[in-house]
Formats: structure tokens, C-alpha cells, sequence
């Protein structure tokens, strides 16, 4: 975290509903959230600004929630990013921890599971697998 700032987190998801849902819950929970509804406004977004953690879908328009991932890495090597998918298989799980990612997180999302992952990310504590 940056000193005697509020931690940031961005999120990707193009489901408006969940998008809001999250954007609140983490609000609430003292975070700095911005929104994006696809990769490509994220990477546009991250020119201009640094999120702690991003949690983006795995199913976006466009460029896909790994290789957002992929390029969030060669950006920042230390990034956190969370993947979240409704699809959850043992392939795209592999890729997503293969490429980086912190956590794969399979929806529905629990609200209480999701902070807590962030949580732990946040202060450095393995994902729990």
C-alpha cells in the first residue's frame, strides 16, 4: 500500500450488476474503486493510475481477463490481480496461476470470501489454494 493512502482496487467485469455490487461492498470495506467494463479500458486507466489489487472476469469483450493479466504483469511484475470466472474449469485455472494471477475466484462470488481474498492478498498472505 502506498503511505497514508487508501488501498485501490479496480475491476473489470462487463456485467454492470456485479460491477456496481462489488464497487460497493469494497466501498464500504474503505477502498478506492474504479470501474471497467473491458480489458482495454483498463490498460487505458492503468497509464494514468496504480491499483493495488485488480479483479477482473475471466469472459470480456475483446481482450480476454488473462491476458489482461499478462500485460499487468510485464507492466508491473509485483501486480495483484484476482481472476473471477462463472466458468470454472481445471485449464483456465492452471493458465490463470500460471500467468500470475493471485487467486482464481469462482462465481457466484461471496461477498465475504471476495474481501477476504483481497484482504490476504493486501497483506501478503499466500492464496489459499
Amino acid at each position: 500500500m502506498r503511505p497514508d493512502m487508501t488501498e485501490r482496487l479496480l475491476i473489470v467485469e462487463d456485467e454492470d450488476t456485479l460491477c456496481e455490487s462489488l464497487k460497493r461492498v469494497f466501498m464500504r470495506e474503505g477502498y478506492e474503486v474504479d470501474i471497467a467494463s473491458s480489458a482495454e479500458d483498463a490498460l487505458s486507466m492503468l497509464e494514468d493510475k496504480s491499483y493495488d489489487v485488480i479483479i477482473t472476469d475471466i469472459m470480456l469483450p475483446g481482450m480476454n481477463g488473462i491476458e489482461l493479466l499478462k500485460k499487468c504483469r510485464v507492466l508491473n511484475p509485483g501486480q495483484l490481480v484476482l481472476i473471477m470466472t462463472a466458468y470454472d474449469n481445471l485449464w483456465t485455472a492452471d493458465e490463470a496461476i500460471g500467468a500470475g494471477a493471485y487467486e482464481y475466484i469462482t462465481k457466484p462470488l461471496s461477498h465475504d470470501d471476495i474481501k477476504r481474498i483481497v484482504r490476504n492478498a493486501l497483506d501478503g498472505k499466500a492464496p489459499e489454494r
